[in-house]
């Protein structure tokens, strides 16, 4: 029975790392393939190229599906792409997330293989939002933290409502969810990671010390904030895209720092408007968690 893992994000939750060690590293792909898994490094590459805002047409599933994917259907081997855009997060206000197109989208480009088995990691909200806050002054955002908070369309951060959509379109038992802190990975026997949680779900003996993985796709260090925006309202965009590129890779983030953009209270605030949502994520999709860290910001904080 061929299967087609899925990796759909979401974003902010390690998607460079995993397709760095899983679809950049040719020992670990020959070992996938020794494994009757083949790794698609070009998925998701080909995907970002033409896909601009919502351009999900059928040209762009028709150039994935017989390029990408179809190839493999009926080899008898099982294949594992990501990418984090097929999940359909949206940010800008107003915006609701286009849940069952991309549902839809996805489901007609990996008709034909036996099995779709969905991946989704997720990220405490708080830190999620910084950590997306910090991706958009890299590319440009010149407003301080509370001006952007104030437009997101924060109801589109409730995993569990995305989750039961993607199960729902796909099939019970098709996904898989995977909390993104080591902290909350370490409340249950299994994987300290995520990587080395999608290697054991596709049935690989692979394990990845947290320690010893790369940091791809850097943020900024949340002290270096400020002078980005007054870059980014300085310099012209490709000079400041630059700047930014140069500041993560030289003056490093230390991996799980606290980025500190909301107060305590504000943190808390955003803890309580999802605790529902993440109680029942919890109780629903990964029952052998605490979902302690999720509801409180002295944990993990």
């Amino acid at each position: 029975m061929s299967t087609v893992f899925a990796h759909i994000g979401s974003e902010k939750c390690g998607s460079s790392l995993i397709e760095f060690c899983f679809l950049n590293n040719p020992s670990i792909l020959e070992y996938m393939e020794q494994q009757g898994i083949i790794g698609l490094p070009h998925f998701h590459v080909a995907l970002r190229k033409v896909v601009v805002g919502t351009q999900w047409d059928d040209a762009l599933h028709g150039r994935l599906r017989s390029q990408m994917l179809s190839p493999h259907r009926f080899t008898g081997k099982n294949v594992f792409i990501s990418e984090e855009l097929l999940l359909g997060l949206m940010h800008d206000p107003g915006m609701p997330n286009p849940l069952d197109l991309r549902i839809d989208f996805t489901r007609r480009l990996l008709r034909g293989f036996e099995k779709v088995h969905l991946i989704l990691i997720v990220r405490r909200q708080d830190k999620f939002i910084e950590s997306h806050y910090n991706q958009q002054v890299m590319r440009g955002e010149t407003r301080e933290f509370d001006e952007v908070l104030a437009e997101l369309p924060l109801d589109n951060y409730c995993w569990d409502t995305i989750a039961d959509a993607w199960a729902e379109g796909f099939g019970e038992g098709s996904l898989t969810v995977i909390p993104f802190e080591p902290s909350v990975l370490a409340t249950a026997s299994g994987p300290e990671n995520t990587v080395s949680a999608i290697a054991q779900i596709m049935g690989m003996n692979l394990h990845f010390d947290t320690k010893d993985l790369p940091i791809v796709n850097p943020s900024l260090r949340p002290e270096l904030l400020a002078a980005q925006r007054e870059i980014n309202q300085k310099f012209d965009r490709v000079t400041a895209d630059r700047i930014s590129d140069i500041l993560a890779k030289r003056v490093r983030k230390v991996p799980g720092a606290a980025q500190g953009l909301f107060s305590d209270q504000g943190r808390q605030h955003i803890l309580d408007r999802y605790a529902e949502s993440n109680k029942r994520l919890f109780e629903k999709y990964i029952p052998q968690y605490s979902a302690d860290e999720y509801l409180s910001a002295t944990h993990g904080s």
